[in-house]
């Protein structure tokens, strides 16, 4: 036994420093358990955020085409005159010009004050000014291509609400028939705009 003895003294410094050892490579392996645990878990973590960074931009991006459309959609209403205040004068002598342009017989029109079309929420509100107006007419074609021409040289948006075009009763007159119509100019107001 002192043979055993003796050799444990010489080993026993080899013994402590395995024991050691492993249980510093237990640690080692716990640890990096641990730390691939970790791992995995930051990088789902990393993989869900950027997913939720992805649908942000992919939102944002699809809002900022959005934006984009409804503000050339914007422009090409305020380039027709749809937003602002009224420009009566303008549309008296854009009439006036379909009148001479188009060589037609009788123009009467009578411009009703401009109100609220219908009380909103929004910052913006509906304008309408109704418009009578009474043509002698030499055929129908008359009416059609000076409302036509309405809508496209005026800078406001004209709805004909009704038109009734009847045979011309006076004996002797050039004119066929008779238009009586009623037309909505609607122009798009801020709250805030005041018509100088």
């Amino acid at each position: 036994m002192n043979s055993f003895n003796q050799i444990l003294r010489h080993i026993r410094w080899n013994l402590a420093l395995i024991a050691l050892l492993s249980l510093l490579g237990a640690a080692a392996v716990y640890a990096s358990i641990g730390l691939h645990a970790a791992a995995q878990k930051a990088d789902k973590q990393a993989v869900a955020k950027r997913t939720e960074i992805q649908g942000k931009l992919a939102n944002a991006q699809n809002e900022e085409q959005e934006l984009r459309e409804k503000f050339a959609r914007y422009q090409s209403i305020e380039a027709r005159g749809y937003i602002g205040g009224e420009k009566r004068l303008d549309w008296v002598e854009q009439m006036r010009k379909i009148k001479t342009n188009r060589k037609l017989l009788d123009v009467q029109y009578e411009l009703q004050p401009q109100k609220v079309l219908e009380p909103n929420n929004s910052g913006y509100d509906f304008m309408v000014s109704n418009m009578r107006l009474q043509m002698q007419l030499l055929h129908e074609e008359d009416l059609l291509n000076f409302l036509a021409d309405l809508r496209d040289n005026i800078r406001a948006y004209t709805n004909v609400k009704s038109c009734n075009v009847t045979r011309q009763t006076i004996l002797g007159s050039t004119a066929q028939l008779v238009a009586d119509c009623s037309i909505d100019w609607i122009t798009l107001r801020e709250r805030s705009f005041v018509q100088p």
